[in-house]
């Protein structure tokens, strides 16, 4: 048995315990959280068959009982989950599906160790974060591999999964780092050791990235209402809006590049992703190119 730092939580109320590991412990830690990333990238993959699944159902309808009663479902959860906004009632359910889905992956096998359980928060949000690039509007879906991959053989056009994207950057990711990053500051709290970590270069980086995702998701709300007008003025705010959200969110895997050796491996894959993307809206502008030079 390994020996338990002191927490003055109730054990009623916080069954996880600070628990001293031996080099063993640690190592077969190491191994868990290798396994939640592989598993929760192996979700996001399920995710997008689940979402062409359905898609193709309800596009497909048998008989007329179960068009009539599909129809009243649908339209149900095709209305606005509240006033005023763009995502449907579809939209928040798989995002809620999705959020417990990789909580109880996150709480599993952690047994009462609390530190195990913060760090694995954390690794699950960072192994859904080339899920969360795959879903994001491309600057050239006719060009994107990805988007052709998603749109032809999944049936997912990219207006299917930008509502998608929205949800989970603003509510699924920053519970998840905000949850990890709570529980950390718990543990420096209840052990004395806040003054001297925040000293530390990992913590600090822990710290900027939460500052950048909080103006990453207060951003979205205005990217959102700049990317509906059709003005000819504000195109050059869509601009402004989209290069400020990239900025952003590049800064904040950068920030969690330094963070945490763990979570380079995710980060390369979302920066990949959107290489991608880059990649192909410059082969887009050198075709467009070369066709009005002829």
């Amino acid at each position: 048995m390994s020996p338990s730092l002191s927490s003055p939580w109730p054990q009623s109320l916080w069954p996880y315990r600070y628990t001293s590991l031996t080099s063993q412990q640690l190592r077969e830690r190491r191994e868990l959280l290798s396994l939640r990333g592989n598993y929760a990238q192996l979700s996001a993959l399920v995710l997008l068959l689940l979402l062409s699944v359905y898609r193709f159902a309800t596009s497909n309808l048998g008989t007329k009982g179960i068009e009539r009663r599909s129809t009243l479902v649908s339209a149900w959860l095709d209305s606005p989950f509240m006033y005023g906004a763009t995502e449907m009632r579809r939209h928040y359910l798989v995002a809620a599906g999705w959020l417990v889905w990789l909580l109880a992956l996150s709480a599993w096998k952690t047994g009462d160790d609390h530190l195990h359980l913060t760090r694995s928060i954390a690794h699950t949000a960072m192994a859904t974060t080339p899920l969360h690039l795959l879903l994001s509007p491309k600057l050239s879906p006719t060009f994107n591999p990805f988007t052709q991959v998603l749109s032809r053989l999944l049936h997912l056009p990219q207006t299917y999964l930008t509502p998608y994207h929205r949800l989970f950057g603003r509510l699924v990711i920053p519970t998840l780092l905000s949850l990890h990053a709570f529980l950390y500051i718990m543990f420096f709290v209840q052990n004395g050791l806040l003054e001297k970590r925040l000293n530390d270069a990992d913590v600090q980086f822990g710290i900027v990235g939460i500052l950048v995702m909080g103006a990453l998701v207060g951003m979205s709300g205005w990217v959102k209402k700049r990317g509906s007008s059709k003005r000819a003025s504000g195109s050059v705010s869509r601009g402004t809006a989209y290069l400020i959200h990239v900025s952003l969110a590049m800064c904040l895997l950068a920030v969690a590049y330094c963070h945490v050796e763990y979570a380079r491996k995710f980060v390369v894959q979302a920066v990949g992703i959107y290489g991608v993307d880059v990649g192909s809206w410059v082969i887009k502008k050198v075709v467009e190119r070369d066709v009005i030079m002829r």
